[in-house]
Order: C-alpha cells, then sequence, then structure tokens
C-alpha cells in the first residue's frame, strides 16, 4: 500500500482553492535555507514591497520567532524560488544575515531560475 502523509495548513489552504478535487502528487518537504539564496518570482522582480518590508521591520525586527515556512517552488535547475513570503525573507536576509529560514517546497517548476534575482541581490 502507498506512503500515508498529510498536509500542512499552508498547503492544504493552497490547494483548497487552487485545486479542488485534485490529490497532491508529493509529501510535504521542508527545509531550512538561507533568504539570500532564494529567488523571487517572476510577479516580483524587485524583491519586497519597501512599505510592507518596513511596516514587518517595526513590528517584529530581527525575530525569526514564529514565522509560517515560506512556499516556494523548486526550479528544474534545482533553486527554490518564493512564492509566498518575499518580504518575510527579505527582512530576515537583511536584519540576521545568516540565519536560516524555514521553507516548504510546495511544487516543481520546469523552467530553470539560476539566473533571477536573489532576495540577497535585491536587499535595500
Amino acid at each position: 500500500m502507498g506512503e500515508q502523509w498529510t498536509l500542512s495548513g499552508g498547503a492544504k489552504r493552497f490547494l483548497q482553492v487552487a485545486a479542488p478535487g485534485i490529490l497532491p502528487t508529493m509529501p510535504p518537504d521542508f527545509r531550512d535555507v538561507d533568504p539570500n539564496d532564494l529567488r523571487v518570482p517572476p510577479s516580483r522582480p524587485t524583491g519586497a514591497d519597501a512599505a510592507k518590508l518596513q511596516r514587518q521591520i517595526a513590528q517584529f525586527g530581527a525575530s525569526v520567532v514564529g514565522i509560517p515556512p515560506l512556499w516556494v517552488y523548486e526550479a528544474a535547475d534545482g533553486v527554490l524560488v518564493v512564492y509566498d513570503g518575499v518580504t518575510r525573507a527579505t527582512r530576515v536576509a537583511k536584519l540576521a544575515p545568516g540565519t536560516l529560514v524555514r521553507v516548504e517546497v510546495i511544487g516543481k517548476l520546469r523552467r530553470a531560475y539560476g539566473k533571477s534575482a536573489k532576495i540577497g541581490d535585491l536587499l535595500p
């Protein structure tokens, strides 16, 4: 028989909205990564929104306590592309260099994103 596993809260909500009735094809994959190495998505080529980043810095500072896992996709060349959490990743990369953040790989992309901008390259 197949292996039994459960979805995390974020992935479960995403699938309920984006693909109702479709079962996921991969078990949850959590990793701890340096936010400087994460790639920004095509929808955010300039990185985090400056106003939102300032609000998060004022509210949370350099703390990583309680940050929900960032949602990322793994590109064809193995790099991780952030799809939810660009501002959180930027805040940690800026204020706490070298601190790892938890990410959840929610899928794979067919395209390579190795030449896309990294969060670390776009720090204000």
